[in-house]
């Protein structure tokens, strides 16, 4: 392969074939990944380097285990030429299928074998468990599965990142895969995740019980996802330690709430916040039909609060909204709320009353807050214009536009209806944001701005089919790395 120079082609004249491989990769290393199939195309010796373990080694491998042939064959290409070396790991793949699962199975002998493993990322695809489908034989499956997991982990001496929480049958094998990974991985791992995702609609998943005490050798733990149930005082006084490296991001998924789960008091919060100024916390509402009452058992005054994300809970109240922007006005960036879009839409305030709207309220109080998504809530087209002048450092504002809501005063009369500053009646019309406002919106938070369409919204939004399949946990699992 040979490059001229069009200005002096005798002495221009680039014999790139012959450059060392040892440059050859340390280039390849800064491509993308459609650059590198793309320069695996160009030659014998450059497709030698693209399958060159360095090139590989700190690349994150997602793998992709869906149950169509394209995927599958993609995965498997993949799995046999990169996962032996790869540092990181990431598996998305569906939980529910027999074959499906004999394919991670061969991939975690291949872990187990794999000393640079760094990261391994855990993502099903559906919250539903294969276990629930008594005429397949999974048990004795998911049992080899999961003492090749704890071989990987056995064998993995630099493992920083595990996640497998979301998988149900994960669940079954919590305390044995995390006595190991006290024993042989508490001085590594930097994050853990072991949050779960219960929906009693689809699924019963049986309560499932670890001690405080078991989080206590990690000295180097610095993010961390867990369920409700476990988060405890006990639980927080281990990540106050002076001896180990401090928390910065904790994660509760709420799923329930539990009678005999004793609420966190307001000084150990505080107390908390004093020993780890930078911790941020997450809590995920997931499916949680509660009263705001018991929402405030999680939500306490003192706990630094960063994120906010409510999924398909069917409850959005003035009480709420209110409640956070008094308590966490300087720690709030993100509040995202996701429900079914049904007819009429949910709403959490009569637009008919003259109290100021919540969330307008939420945008002026919070101080930080650059996140905002409501989808499955009526909002009030002004009130659009409000958040949007209140908090210009937004850089996300997400709302659907069928539940955008815009009010005319005025009078019927003959079947026709008359604009009048002192109307007698107000009518209510859905789906339409005027250009107008859409460019001050725009104007306002510094990038180009605009409302979702129904086919731009995640699964499970517009259609109250399956709402805790893909949409909810690639929002969640997106979270674990972002938030």
């Amino acid at each position: 392969m040979v490059l001229y120079n069009n200005i002096n082609n005798s002495d221009a004249v680039q014999q790139w074939n012959n450059l060392p491989n040892v440059v050859l990769i340390e280039i390849f290393t800064l491509l993308s990944d459609s650059d590198l199939l793309n320069t695996s195309s160009t030659c014998i010796n450059w497709r030698r380097i693209f399958y060159h373990p360095k090139l590989w080694s700190k690349q994150r491998l997602q793998l992709k285990l869906i149950d169509r042939t394209y995927n599958l064959s993609a995965y498997r290409y993949k799995m046999q030429n990169f996962l032996l070396y790869s540092q990181l790991v990431e598996l998305r793949f569906d939980p529910t299928q027999i074959l499906i699962l004999k394919e991670i199975l061969q991939a975690f002998e291949i872990l187990a074998c794999n000393r640079q493993l760094k990261s391994l990322i855990l993502r099903p695809i559906t919250s539903s468990s294969c276990l629930n489908e008594k005429e397949q034989p999974t048990g004795p499956l998911c049992d080899k599965i999961f003492h090749l997991l704890k071989d990987v982990i056995e064998c993995s001496p630099n493992l920083e990142e595990l996640s497998f929480g979301c998988w149900i049958e994960a669940l079954h094998s919590i305390n044995d895969l995390m006595t190991i990974l006290n024993q042989s991985r508490h001085q590594t791992l930097k994050s853990l995740h072991l949050a779960s995702i219960k929906n009693s609609e689809t699924h019963f998943t049986p309560d499932i019980y670890i001690s405080s005490e078991v989080f206590s050798p990690f000295r180097a733990l610095q993010t961390l996802s867990i369920d409700s149930t476990y988060l405890t005082e006990n639980l927080l006084h281990c990540f106050g330690q002076s001896q180990r490296t401090p928390l910065n991001k904790l994660i509760v998924h709420v799923s329930e709430f539990r009678s005999d789960i004793v609420q966190i008091n307001d000084s150990v919060w505080q107390t908390v916040s004093t020993n780890l100024p930078n911790l941020r916390v997450t809590v995920h509402m997931i499916n949680a039909y509660e009263t705001f009452r018991k929402y405030a058992r999680i939500l306490r005054p003192e706990m630094p609060l960063s994120h906010l994300r409510m999924y398909f809970c069917s409850s959005l109240n003035v009480d709420m909204l209110c409640y956070l922007s008094i308590h966490y006005r300087n720690t709030l960036e993100c509040l995202d709320v996701m429900d079914s879009i049904t007819e009429p839409a949910l709403r959490y305030h009569n637009p008919f009353r003259t109290e100021p709207d919540p969330l307008v309220l939420l945008a002026w109080q919070c101080k930080q807050l650059t996140e905002l998504s409501i989808l499955g809530y009526e909002v009030l087209e002004v009130n659009l214009l409000a958040i949007a002048k209140l908090r210009p450092q937004l850089r996300t504002l997400n709302v659907c536009v069928d539940c955008v809501m815009t009010l005319q005063f005025g009078r019927l009369q003959n079947r026709h209806f008359f604009e009048d500053d002192d109307g007698e009646d107000a009518f209510v019309d859905y789906g339409h944001i005027d250009n107008y406002i859409q460019t001050i919106i725009s104007e306002s938070v510094g990038w180009q701005w605009r409302p979702l369409q129904k086919h731009e919204l995640p699964i499970g939004v517009y259609e109250f089919c399956s709402p805790l399949e893909l949409s909810c946990l690639e929002q969640i699992h997106n979270s674990f790395s972002s938030s």
